[in-house]
């Protein structure tokens, strides 16, 4: 805020925001305006205001409940709250006052008398109840701030169970839509090779592109659908853990993936430490790993390089897989592995997939109690690191 004397106002009213700036300035208060409670609490957190205003009849969050939040931050504990409101009715000045309000000030407001009883309240007025009646309003004042919290407890408990029962519907949709999507795409595989062994006869060139086109995508449907079913699975089970070596599962990973990063130009790169037995879910580890090189060389472009590195330490094993790929936006780094999450399309849509692999190594790898990180730049390429602590 300014040098000059800062003054807060909770107002959602257009006009009466207009008319008290136009009074207040005028005697050279810097007045800041917000319309809700929220609003202004977050202002005030990051301020010292000298006076705040308060329209009692504020939406959703009201003057009083406002007040009283308002009280509870330590820098403002001093600062004088005023209520200004045209809720003249019996009792709104007392539960203002016992809301925390050190003053009321009625609507409609005198222009020629809200200068002075704001600098009354900077000079220290401060209104009070008598004691009795205090006790008794802020008995009243709490009982219905625990009736509203108890009614937004009931709606948040319904909105999550119904947030739950869309959760599970839309998970048993996705199993069923993969499964019924799977039968007719393992034929199309089946015949497509056949296609590709000439077991069916031969092909004329334009015939065997188109072949290789159709295979391709195929494919990568496949891959997809695969990715959906196993992340279905994933979610609803335990961890199986048996005695693992993960420097061989990385070995068969990588010359499995090699003719993947030998069409698409990549040099595909490995080194690794033996390490001891780690008890831990092969097939999980396999996915996530297969999911992260995959990646990998998907969003790295002809020339490029992905590196595999294991290292094997007495608390943990550590992966990293690192590419010379296309990178990714700082603010996309926490999102990415969540389902279904696509980086944006002008920067990764012709590397188009599901968003279904990091997913699953975020998961797979907090089954195990790890953690898997990320560090990138947008055309500087990126690190995954996957730690696995032994147990």
């Amino acid at each position: 805020m300014t040098n000059r004397i800062a003054i807060l106002y909770i107002e959602d009213n257009r006009d009466n925001q207009t008319l008290v700036q136009r009074i207040l300035e005028a005697r050279g208060y810097a007045l800041h305006v917000r319309e809700d409670g929220p609003g202004g609490i977050a202002l005030a957190r990051e301020s010292h205001p000298a006076l705040i205003l308060v329209d009692i009849g504020i939406p959703g969050m009201d003057g009083y409940e406002t007040t009283t939040r308002l009280r509870s931050l330590p820098h403002l504990r001093a600062t004088p709250i005023i209520a200004l409101t045209a809720d003249t009715r019996p009792g709104t000045r007392e539960r203002a006052l016992a809301a925390g309000c050190d003053g009321y000030i009625t609507k409609p407001i005198d222009p020629r008398r809200l200068p002075e009883q704001i600098a009354e309240f900077l000079a220290g007025k401060r209104e009070s109840l008598p004691e009795n009646l205090e006790a008794t309003m802020l008995r009243e004042y709490n009982t219905k701030l625990v009736a509203r919290l108890e009614q937004q407890v009931r709606e948040l408990s319904a909105r999550n169970a119904e947030l739950q029962d869309l959760d599970r519907l839309k998970n048993n949709f996705l199993a069923t839509l993969s499964h019924e999507l799977r039968t007719p795409l393992t034929s199309i595989l089946g015949y497509l090779e056949l296609f590709e062994r000439r077991t069916l006869g031969p092909l004329s060139e334009v015939q065997n592109q188109a072949i290789g086109v159709i295979a391709r995508n195929a494919r990568i449907l496949s891959r997809i659908l695969n990715n959906l079913l196993y992340l279905q699975e994933v979610r609803s089970s335990e961890v199986r853990r048996v005695p693992t070596m993960i420097h061989d599962l990385i070995r068969e990973l990588v010359a499995e993936m090699q003719p993947l990063a030998h069409e698409a130009g990549v040099d595909l790169q490995v080194s690794i430490q033996p390490t001891a037995l780690y008890l831990g879910d092969p097939i999980g580890i396999s996915q996530a790993l297969r999911a992260l090189i995959d990646n990998a060389i998907r969003f790295t472009p002809m020339t490029g390089r992905v590196h595999v590195a294991l290292t094997d330490e007495p608390s943990r094993v550590l992966v990293r897989v690192e590419d010379t790929g296309i990178g990714i936006p700082a603010d996309a780094q926490e999102k990415i592995f969540l389902p279904f999450y696509q980086v944006d399309d002008t920067l990764a849509r012709p590397y188009a997939g599901a968003g279904l692999g990091l997913a699953i190594v975020k998961h797979v790898v907090e089954a195990h109690g790890g953690q898997v990180t990320v560090r990138s730049a947008v055309n500087a390429g990126s690190t995954f690191t996957v730690v696995l602590p032994r147990l």
